[in-house]
């Protein structure tokens, strides 16, 4: 109902109540609603109920809010941003305030809450519930999806961010998540409902943790803004949330880096090595796309040198001096930057922005977090003394360090140890919700929350390095991290270190590609997933090495690579070009609530369809049969299809997908409904198969030709496979290309092979005509 009839509605049943019951006030129930949901706010003992507009199966049914209610009203809104919309103000007792919200062309719900204290003394909150939710799916089973994966309610596994209730068949669902990370960290607590006359009801308790957050006497201060949608398909809802919260805060993506990291293969490496690495590079996978030569942990030098602590110099663990250069940088780092960039490449560099050691005397103990009494709080891990950026000795010091790497010549930060700017502890590995006692750090400002001190280093880091690509290590430390640093970085190292054992054991080899999925639908939006470097040295197996690089490829995350490349086999180095660079389009795991590690990516740029498959065992078999459908594809169709590492054209597919993939393999199917006309299939520059080096694909009936543009590499020969139509008989005539040397390499039933090599990296037209 409308916001007009809702106001007269209320007023008539005010006035009645006046004259019948002039010692009673009943306010009636306040609604709103827009093309997605309705929402209805009972202000007299504050329950909300939130239905689908568009999804009829799900509901939210008695939600309550924080605190008890005094009052709620409806009125219409606009917002430069959102643009127009419906609000529900609800007062509470205590004077603090709800704000729902409602816009016309948004999915969500917004929920902000502001916390009023009229008392006279200030009052300190740790966490803050904002919402308790009862959800139904009209009576089907749902699962919990959140930062620790896919779950039974049951298992009342927390989440951070974001958390979805789903069907697994349908894909139906409710999603929430924090619009805004300013003041504190969301976090979600599911559950099963408590009834047993209505199993499949389960309840979601939303909350904000802090760690301290005070308002000072007669004060009102807001905190943070929770999202609640509807989706018939909950990917789609996780995907609308990342894409919120980039439009929120105005997001805007710097170039994909490609990268190469010393630690996995030489610690910090050393000038000469790195050196000889990066002329091999920009030789040899620069036109390719690596761009990025990035030096890690144990270049800094430690100051004083005679520092010691119980008895030892301290040259264990991420040094926190960063000064300039341990031995292995004998020229200085400023040196090694200037020649990483004579090659064409960035200077690439690990640092711990806003970690110290308050045993070295090289630091002032004043810029410190300290603990309640009084000493400087530090990590009871690897991590440091935790700098406390609320205060300004710290901000001055801060800015100094990072200007200093800055003006050495790096324009690519890879930051550590990321939860000592909010100070608080390590507990990695880290992904479900777990309550840490946040908070128990004492900051120089006491109406500084942790996470406003985090978003303020972050802030300090960013303009001091303005140009800087800046890659955040990592969430996994401390899953607090993740939503405050929304906006502040470029890229997120989503998973923990994947190099046990080299690279090559099972776990080291799918580690990445499990949080990568999980956290998928941030990448590309807010910032780009990085799931830590593939292995294509030999001791990781052949088909370990290929399933690494076809989820990075298929998934489109972040590419890092460690390797010292000129001692790789020529067959090795090659996987690397395979998978570089990585592509920017949006790429979703097809079964992503059917099993707590998807089997199924599918990517598709309006030609190609790309469809990668793989085997989360390593010593089973695994059959994966799935509908069409389903898949994002039209079962009617039938399908020409190409498999990359079996280099072949495969029997088209209709109706249902039907593939075994022996232990510890991956499939990659490039796919495209049947034409009546030859049609371009595959490519061999990169397991894409075409998705980030076609550029044009055009077939002219007319006169029998099928003629498109590509991005090739110099001196790599280029394999167009085109897909011949099941009716008639199809010969190639002629082929041709501008700039490049061009021939037909094969033609049989099941397709055509056209094989282009150029002298140059470049843009090359092609044309094959056809009798």
């Amino acid at each position: 109902m409308g916001n007009r009839s809702n106001r007269t509605r209320i007023l008539a049943f005010s006035l009645l109540s006046m004259i019948l019951f002039p010692a009673v006030v009943v306010q009636a129930e306040v609604s709103m609603e827009n093309s997605f949901m309705q929402v209805m706010v009972n202000p007299e003992d504050g329950r909300i109920a939130i239905k689908s507009r568009k999804t009829e199966q799900v509901s939210v049914v008695d939600a309550r809010l924080f605190r008890k209610t005094a009052s709620a009203k409806v009125a219409a809104i606009s917002d430069p941003k959102w643009g127009a919309g419906s609000e529900i103000l609800v007062e509470h007792e205590d004077g603090s305030r709800s704000s729902l919200r409602l816009f016309s062309g948004s999915p969500f719900l917004r929920i902000h809450t502001s916390v009023h204290n009229s008392a006279g003394e200030p009052l300190v909150v740790k966490s803050l519930e904002i919402l308790d939710m009862n959800v139904s799916l009209d009576g089907q089973k749902l699962m919990s999806y959140g930062t620790g994966g896919l779950r039974d309610p049951s298992s009342k596994q927390g989440s951070y961010s974001f958390h979805a209730f789903v069907n697994g068949d349908t894909r139906a669902g409710l999603v929430s998540g924090y619009l805004t990370h300013d003041r504190g960290v969301g976090v979600f607590l599911p559950g099963a409902a408590s009834s047993t006359s209505r199993p499949e009801t389960c309840t979601l308790k939303t909350q904000i943790d802090f760690g301290r957050f005070q308002v000072d006497p007669g004060k009102t201060r807001g905190t943070d803004t929770l999202l609640v949608g509807f989706f018939d398909d909950a990917r789609l809802g996780l995907e609308a949330y990342a894409d919120s919260v980039a439009a929120h805060y105005d997001v805007r993506l710097k170039p994909r880096p490609n990268v190469y990291c010393t630690w996995y293969h030489a610690g910090a490496s050393s000038e000469e090595k790195i050196a000889q690495n990066t002329e091999f590079a920009a030789t040899h996978l620069r036109p390719y796309g690596l761009n990025v030569m990035q030096i890690d942990d144990k270049w800094q030098a430690i100051l004083p040198k005679d520092f010691k602590h119980e008895g030892r110099i301290q040259t264990t663990g991420p040094i926190k001096v960063f000064v300039d250069t341990q031995g292995n940088y004998p020229e200085g780092m400023a040196y090694t930057a200037q020649k990483i960039a004579s090659h064409g490449m960035v200077a690439g560099i690990w640092f711990m922005p806003f970690a110290g050691n308050f045993r070295n005397p090289y630091f002032d103990p004043e810029i410190f977090a300290k603990n309640a009494d009084g000493t400087p709080f530090h990590d009871s891990r690897w991590s440091g003394t935790c700098l406390d950026a609320s205060n300004p000795k710290a901000q001055t010091f801060l800015r100094q360090r990072v200007k200093r790497i800055y003006d050495w010549g790096y324009r690519y930060f890879k930051i550590d140890g990321m939860h000592t700017g909010m100070p608080s502890n390590n507990i990695y590995v880290h992904t479900a919700y777990r309550d840490q006692n946040f908070g128990k750090s004492v900051l120089h400002d006491p109406n500084t929350t942790h996470i406003e001190a985090y978003r303020t280093g972050l802030n300090i880091l960013r303009e001091a390095a303005p140009d800087v690509f800046v890659l955040g290590c990592n969430v996994s430390q401390n899953m607090m991290c993740m939503g405050p640093a929304f906006d502040l970085i470029d890229g997120m190292r989503i998973g923990p270190d994947n190099g046990g054992a080299g690279g090559g054991s099972w776990g080291a080899v799918t580690k990445g590609a499990w949080h990568g999925t999980n956290l998928y639908f941030l990448n590309g939006r807010v910032w780009y997933n990085d799931p830590d470097p593939v292995y294509v040295r030999p001791s990781n197996p052949i088909d370990y090495a290929r399933w690494m690089c076809s989820w990075l490829a298929v998934a489109g995350g972040m590419h890092t690579s460690s390797e010292q490349y000129a001692g790789l086999p020529a067959e090795r180095l090659d996987l690397l070009r395979r998978c570089l660079p990585g592509h920017d389009l949006p790429a979703r795991p097809v079964d992503l609530f059917e099993t707590d590690k998807p089997r199924i990516w599918h990517v598709e740029d309006g030609r190609l369809h790309l469809v990668g498959l793989f085997n989360w065992k390593n010593n089973d078999a695994e059959e994966i049969v799935y509908d069409m459908d389903k898949l994002g594809l039209d079962k009617s169709i039938t399908y020409a299809a190409f498999d990359y590492w079996e280099n072949k054209f495969v029997e088209p597919v209709k109706g249902t997908l039907k593939q075994t993939l022996p232990g510890g393999t991956c499939r990659i199917l490039a796919m495209r409904p049947r034409a009546d006309h030859p049609q371009l299939l595959s490519t061999s520059r990169h397991i894409t198969q075409g998705l980030i080096d076609v550029l044009d694909e055009r077939w002219d009936a007319g006169a029998g030709t099928l003629s498109g543009k590509s991005r090739v590499v110099g001196n790599d020969p280029y394999e167009l496979r085109i897909a011949l139509p099941a009716a008639g008989s199809w010969k190639v005539l002629q082929v041709s290309a501008e700039g490049a040397a061009i021939k037909l390499a094969e033609q049989n039933g099941g397709g055509v092979r056209v094989l282009i090599d150029a002298a140059e990296s470049r843009e090359v037209s092609w044309r094959i005509k056809f009798q």
